[in-house]
Parts: structure tokens; C-alpha cells; sequence
């Protein structure tokens, strides 16, 4: 049973097909802690299951039960090349009879996008290459409806995940750490901070603090430019999902005010842009590694905690914070031992 429906039963009519181990642990990194000047702990969704695990599980878990609900037998999802969610999308529609079509966009090369490429190919995915980000609509629209034209029952997965559906599994998530708080597991932070990438985990922890009656400031670490996924898109998300759970259930509470004004957005760290590592991300990432065997990606979760570490020692500094672990740390060796080398296609929109 899920906490949303646990505290509003009515909300059992929403699809949901159980795929992570929840909650996931939630502990203290004292020797981060020592260097960082702050009181530092980490929520684990990196061990969030073992297939694989981060934050997109959580989403996951609501869009594939959606897809099954409206019949479909065929996910098609976007993302760059090294997308986390296309990854997961890709292993757990496998494991559910989906078929998986992605539209993969360019990114920078390194040997962690290649693996996640060789991943998707590995899983079954069918990966559908475009050279710019502004062929994005077309193209989807036409992979769409040439599947629907073969007969194919198609629902279509946004970029993340981070759709109403979607923003459904990180409400779950903040509704779990507002019950780690109240139960002492671990005691509330100042601020619990979090990647910002296509938006769905940050606003679904805002509303689902906030349900809980928790008032700690979520920090959005922004890893995406600010045209793609602005302050004004979280809060219409927040807004949406909420006015869809009243509807439903209306005990549910109108937190909508409340989540925005708990989000805020750091703009500080993106450096050369989505996918790029920068000095202060390699930094924290060693950081992590050294002091907590935390293993960070240089351009998307070592983004947040490098944001972290500059407010540990700077404005939060001797305050209490909770980094949220994003990617997964279940060992991509098994997906990659039976992966095939990148056609050329694919390769090319590697810059």
C-alpha cells in the first residue's frame, strides 16, 4: 500500500505497480559532515531497488501503472543520450511486456553516457536518434504515430517522467521522509536539497513535505538551463497533481501555496550546461567519494552536492541538511555484459 493511499484511501482508485524497496534508508555522513562545516545526511534513493535504482523508480512506478491502466503495450519516452530515465524506462517496461521506443537527443561524450546507451540497447529498448533538440515534437509525433499505425497501443512518457503521474512517486517520497522525521529515524533538516532536472522529484518532495506538515526548504539544484524547466513549470506541476488528488480525494490538503513558497531554485552551479561536469562538481564528487564512498555523476547529482557543500560552509553553515541521492548505484556490469557496441547513429549525436 502506498503512504498517499495509507493517509487518503479514496486515492487507491490512482494505478500503481509496485517496483522499488521503499522506504529507502535515510543516514548521517559524518566524515562529509566534518569537512562541509554542516550537519549532513543523505536520503538513499540510489538503493531505491536493485534492478535500478534513483529517483525514477519512484515516477515509475505510477506511469507504468497509468500505461497499464490505458491498455498500451508500448512506452515511448524522450531524453539525452545518457538519460537516466530513458535507462530505467527501458529495464522496467521491459519487465512489465512493455515495448520501449526513446528519442534520444545530443550530448557530450563520456564513458558513463556510452554505458547508459549500451544499457538501453541491452534492455530492448528501440532508440530513435535526433540531431538537435528543436526536432523533439516532430520527431515524436511521428515515432507515435507510425507505432499506432503498426497496430501498437501507445503511451507516451515526458521527458523524466515528470508529468502528473509521474510527480505522484516523489510525492510518495516526501510523504516518507515526513514520516522518518516524526518517527526520529532522522531529525528534520534545515533544507533538504535536491538535482533539478526535469523538475518531478523536487516539486513532488515539495508537495508531499508539505501534506506531511513539514516546513523544511526543498533546494532545487538546478542541472538544465532555466528555459527548459522554469520556477513557473514547477509550481503549475505542484498545482496540477494537487488539484488532481482533491479531486479524488478532497481531504487531500490544498498545499499548493505552501510547496512553492518551500521551493526554491539555486541557479548557481550549472556551469557550462545540461550534461557538462564543471570544477565544483568533479570537486564534490571526489569529495563524496572519499569521505562517504558516495558515488556522484560529474554532471547531475555531484551538481547538487557541490551547491551543498558552498551552502555548508557560507550561509548554512553548522545547519542540518539532507542531499536526496538520485542515481542509481546498482552495477551496470550485468546490464553491460550482454550490450552491443553503438551503431553509428547513435554515436554520431555524441558531441
Amino acid at each position: 500500500m502506498t503512504l498517499l493511499v495509507e493517509r487518503w484511501p479514496n486515492l487507491s482508485s490512482i494505478p500503481h505497480i509496485p517496483l522499488g524497496t521503499f522506504p529507502t534508508a535515510t543516514s548521517s555522513m559524518p566524515r562529509l559532515s566534518a569537512i562541509a562545516g554542516a550537519e549532513v545526511w543523505c536520503k538513499r534513493d540510489d538503493l531505491s531497488a536493485s534492478l535500478y535504482g534513483g529517483n525514477k523508480v519512484r515516477k515509475l512506478e505510477f506511469l507504468l501503472g497509468q500505461a497499464r491502466a490505458e491498455g498500451a503495450d508500448t512506452l515511448v519516452t524522450t531524453g539525452a543520450a545518457g538519460s537516466h530515465h530513458v535507462l530505467a524506462t527501458a529495464l522496467y517496461g521491459r519487465a512489465h511486456g512493455f515495448e520501449v521506443h526513446a528519442i534520444v537527443m545530443p550530448q557530450e561524450q563520456s564513458a558513463h553516457v556510452e554505458d547508459n546507451l549500451r544499457a538501453d540497447l541491452a534492455a530492448g529498448a528501440v532508440l530513435h536518434p535526433i540531431r538537435s533538440y528543436s526536432l523533439l515534437p516532430v520527431a515524436l509525433a511521428g515515432v507515435v504515430a507510425k507505432l499506432r499505425l503498426s497496430g501498437r497501443k501507445v503511451f507516451v512518457i515526458g521527458p523524466g517522467g515528470s508529468d502528473a503521474s509521474g510527480v505522484l512517486g516523489w510525492i510518495e517520497g516526501g510523504l516518507e521522509l515526513g514520516r522518518q522525521f516524526d518517527s526520529g529515524v532522522v531529525p528534520e533538516p534545515d533544507a533538504v536539497v535536491v538535482a533539478l532536472g526535469s523538475g518531478g522529484t523536487a516539486a513532488g518532495l515539495a508537495v508531499g513535505l508539505a501534506a506531511a506538515g513539514v516546513m523544511t526548504e526543498v533546494v532545487a539544484v538546478r542541472v538544465t538551463p532555466r528555459h527548459l524547466v522554469p520556477k513557473a513549470m514547477l509550481t503549475a506541476l505542484s498545482r496540477g497533481v494537487i488539484q488532481r488528488l482533491r479531486e479524488i480525494d478532497d481531504r487531500f490538503p490544498s498545499v499548493g501555496e505552501t510547496a512553492a513558497n518551500n521551493l526554491t531554485i539555486e541557479e548557481g552551479f550549472l556551469g557550462e550546461g545540461y550534461g557538462v561536469a564543471s570544477g565544483a562538481s568533479r570537486e564534490a564528487a571526489r569529495i563524496a567519494l572519499e569521505t562517504e564512498g558516495l558515488a556522484l555523476d560529474s554532471s547531475y547529482t555531484a551538481k547538487a552536492m557541490a551547491a551543498l557543500l558552498a551552502q555548508a560552509r557560507t550561509t548554512r553553515r553548522g545547519k542540518r541538511l539532507l542531499f536526496v541521492h538520485t542515481l542509481s548505484s546498482a552495477p551496470m556490469a550485468p546490464l553491460l555484459a550482454s550490450a552491443p557496441l553503438l551503431p553509428r547513429n547513435v554515436r554520431a549525436i555524441l558531441r
